[in-house]
């Protein structure tokens, strides 16, 4: 009888780079092998004195490959549980922590590993430290790479998210990656209201929704600077500390900013189309999906629907702020709901579509 441990980290920590993505991982690996044949084990932060002991304990850890958090206690833990025998199946959900996989793959031979690249995660962070002028986390860069390389040495199937990471892996570490399982959400949003609504003034409303952090930060400023003067719309901004955002730009009475909300779905509802200006990162956008899911066209960068399968029915690429200022100026949709969004969102990019994928990959 099959039983999975699935490891990850608890998102708490700089380049992190998915809570979202380890719950669409758990629920799939759940729904293919059963609800009780899946434990997890959370990396949780160590509440402890940072004094000189810590320190040199961590730097020592540092130095053997730990990172998102792990620590020798916790990597006791897991050996531990995988020693107990009742375990066919381990599924690491960071490349970040590939070397787990290392440590398991000598104990256990026997052991089926699989781990996931939320993120070709030593281009992100890289781009994170250099761009981001971030130098204090110069040392990741390596610890990231060295993670990596034992993630596709030792696991016996790489996930990522799309082509464009599956080239970076085989570039990078020379190992070709064996699935490719996009980004996928549950859909939980009833459109019937969302179909009939029209639009209720001539004033564009335009939705940007991401957290505050680098990746997002950047190209939003960039886009209040260059973009936003030039066009009649107006902005809502919403995420996770996002009222800190408020400090990074001029202020200017055709921005809203909202944090922390309950619900995106009034904000979508309210939209006309999102506004996805993201210029760096990996993997594959979130956002991205959340707009296609609730039917909302794009307007956005490459980088923002990159591994997506749109078409200009769901998007509009744009790589200056010319073109941005164009698409939008041009935009005259009447409504706006948009149903090609919606439904590219369910055949591709829900739990529906994604099952069939974890199932091949487990081989059940």
């Amino acid at each position: 009888m099959r039983k999975l441990l699935h490891i990850t980290f608890a998102n708490t920590q700089a380049y992190t780079g998915g809570g979202q993505g380890t719950k669409r991982n758990i629920k799939g690996l759940k729904a293919c092998l059963g609800e009780n044949a899946v434990d997890c084990y959370t990396i949780m932060p160590i509440k402890e004195p940072h004094n000189m002991a810590f320190y040199g304990r961590r730097i020592s850890e540092i130095l053997k490959g730990f990172m998102g958090g792990l620590t020798q206690k916790h990597l006791d833990n897991i050996i531990h549980l995988l020693d107990t025998g009742q375990y066919t199946d381990l599924f690491i959900d960071s490349s970040m922590l590939g070397y787990i996989a290392k440590v398991a793959r000598k104990r256990h031979p026997q052991l089926h590993i699989y781990t996931s690249f939320q993120n070709m995660e030593y281009d992100f962070i890289s781009s994170s430290v250099w761009e981001g002028k971030d130098y204090t986390h110069f040392f990741l860069i390596p610890l990231t790479k060295h993670n990596e390389r034992c993630a596709c040495k030792y696991s016996d199937k790489i996930i990522v998210l799309n082509s464009r990471d599956a080239s970076r892996v085989k570039e990078v570490y020379h190992k070709k990656a064996d699935y490719q399982i996009p980004v996928w959400m549950t859909d939980n949003y009833d459109d019937s209201n969302a179909r009939k609504q029209q639009k209720k003034n001539n004033i564009k409303e335009a939705l940007f929704v991401g957290s505050y952090f680098f990746g997002n930060t950047q190209g939003l400023k960039w886009f209040c600077k260059e973009v936003l003067p030039h066009v009649d719309i107006h902005l809502t901004i919403v995420g996770s500390g996002m009222n800190a955002f408020a400090n990074d730009i001029t202020h200017s009475d055709k921005i809203s900013i909202f944090s922390d909300v309950p619900s995106l779905e009034p904000y979508f509802e309210k939209a006309d189309f999102a506004v996805l200006p993201i210029t760096t990162g990996g993997g594959m956008k979130v956002k991205t999906a959340e707009t296609l899911k609730y039917g909302k066209y794009i307007i956005g960068t490459q980088e923002s629907v990159e591994g997506y399968d749109v078409s200009n029915k769901e998007a509009t690429i744009c790589h200056t702020a010319s073109e941005f200022i164009e698409a939008i100026n041009a935009y005259n949709r009447p409504y706006p709901f948009n149903p090609s969004s919606r439904q590219l969102f369910k055949e591709k990019y829900s739990f529906e579509a994604a099952i069939g994928l974890y199932k091949d990959m487990l081989n059940v």
